[in-house]
């Protein structure tokens, strides 16, 4: 019984009915509005993060080579990437390492992103300028040659020289083929 009589007083704010003969004027327009929030609304720090890695310069990974070809058209040179065993598609932006007919990681050089820009997600990165961080948040790794970001299993490398600090390439890759 005391367990019911605790619920209802609990809930006695909620389903008791308002007075009838009572006017409520309404708030100086002086007088300070507090912020809502709705349970479903999001941080808008949150959304001013890349929260996954889909696409360099309009190259997504895992794309089949037909469809590489399809969104960047003919490579201006094919060649064998000694590192990976992969044909790399060399664009005039950037270049894709192909392997087992599948995108697996896009490459793109300071002079290449200087000439045409860097486009992440379609969203404009620029490392010499230092917005990385304003887009990615802190690194999840710091190499000895550069930060490493990694957002599933995608990762954006951002390679830096050892001695002056400024960027020297940018990789996107599959986290888990090489």
């Amino acid at each position: 019984m005391k367990l019911v009589i605790l619920l209802l007083s609990l809930l006695a704010p909620f389903i008791s009915a308002p007075p009838q003969d009572e006017t409520v004027s309404p708030a100086p327009s002086t007088a300070a509005q507090l912020p809502v929030i709705f349970a479903f609304e999001h941080s808008a720090a949150a959304d001013l993060y890349i929260s996954s890695f889909d696409s360099l310069s309009g190259i997504s990974l895992y794309m089949t080579e037909e469809e590489l070809r399809q969104a960047k058209g003919t490579p201006q040179q094919i060649t064998e990437d000694p590192w990976a065993g992969c044909l790399e598609y060399q664009y005039a932006d950037s270049s894709a390492g192909v392997c087992g007919g599948v995108v697996l990681y896009v490459h793109a050089s300071p002079s290449q992103a200087g000439q045409y820009g860097l486009s992440l997600n379609g969203r404009m990165l620029d490392p010499q300028a230092m917005n990385v961080q304003d887009m990615l948040g802190a690194p999840d790794f710091e190499a000895e040659d550069g930060d490493v970001y990694i957002r599933g299993e995608a990762a954006l490398k951002i390679y830096r020289n050892t001695e002056s600090g400024e960027w020297a390439g940018l990789d996107l890759f599959d986290a888990y083929s090489f």
